[in-house]
């Protein structure tokens, strides 16, 4: 629907996912990813949160982690979660939970292959074992919030103001920052964001990065986060400040739109 609407809401955030495995089927992920290029096409950004059961998904881990989707569709921007190192505001870390890994279905697209191919070569990722997870896949998340449970996000509900966390919070969190992001562009006539990812990978400087903890689930195994991009925590959280200037420098958003 959104991409017959004109003008369509710039940036969406989607606070939904399940296992690749529990869709209905592959050509039903092929056909969302269909609609997902569309968007951007047109100038719209889309974020989904990237789950809250760490490698292991909703149907559990067993021999193989269960990626999810849509986080792991190579056409939108997944956000996983983070939380205080400590017991006050502070450093950050991996919140166990957030999802993040590999996809069993999408291989690795052209934006992400150096920053995925660098994490794998570092001796600090400590891999979990090969046979739980596909080395070709593409990598999630991209970026990174807070969403663990130190510090809760206060929202009114019925009336009533309770905490809620998870990357279900995490990611509209970092939807707004970029629709406030392309606020500032649009007040200088210049084009939406649109499809996230090719900027994001080419400008790791406009995140705050997140170098400890692993996205284990309190399980065995997981995916830890190093310096870089990682399976854990993306580039990690977004510093408006320095994004603000990254954004304004670009003038041609159009040729990276549908970059795969």
């Amino acid at each position: 629907q959104i991409t017959s609407m004109a003008p369509p809401p710039l940036v969406h955030s989607v606070s939904y996912g399940n296992d690749e495995k529990q869709q209905t089927s592959t050509q039903y992920m092929y056909t969302c990813n269909t609609a997902f290029m569309k968007a951007g096409a047109r100038g719209i950004s889309i974020l989904f949160a990237s789950g809250d059961q760490g490698v292991c998904g909703r149907e559990g881990c067993g021999s193989h982690f269960n990626p999810d989707f849509p986080a792991a569709s190579p056409y939108i921007t997944a956000v996983g979660g983070t939380d205080f190192e400590g017991d006050d505001i502070g450093p950050e870390t991996t919140w166990s939970s957030g999802g993040g890994g590999f996809s069993d279905t999408f291989g690795i697209p052209s934006w992400q292959a150096d920053a995925v191919a660098a994490y794998k070569q570092l001796p600090d990722a400590n891999l979990p074992p090969q046979r739980m997870w596909n080395n070709t896949g593409r990598g999630y998340p991209d970026v990174a919030a807070l969403g663990g449970l130190k510090n809760p996000y206060c929202v009114n509900v019925g009336g009533t103001f309770e905490g809620v966390a998870g990357t279900s919070a995490s990611c509209p969190v970092v939807a707004g920052i970029f629709a406030k992001l392309n606020g500032l562009r649009l007040a200088q006539g210049m084009s939406p964001l649109g499809f996230l990812n090719p900027f994001i990978y080419k400008n790791p400087s406009g995140f705050q990065d997140v170098t400890s903890g692993t996205n284990s689930a309190g399980g065995e195994n997981g995916f830890t986060a190093v310096k870089g991009w990682d399976a854990a925590t993306g580039f990690g959280t977004p510093d408006f400040e320095a994004l603000s200037g990254l954004v304004m420098g670009i003038q041609a958003l159009e040729e990276t739109t549908l970059v795969v």
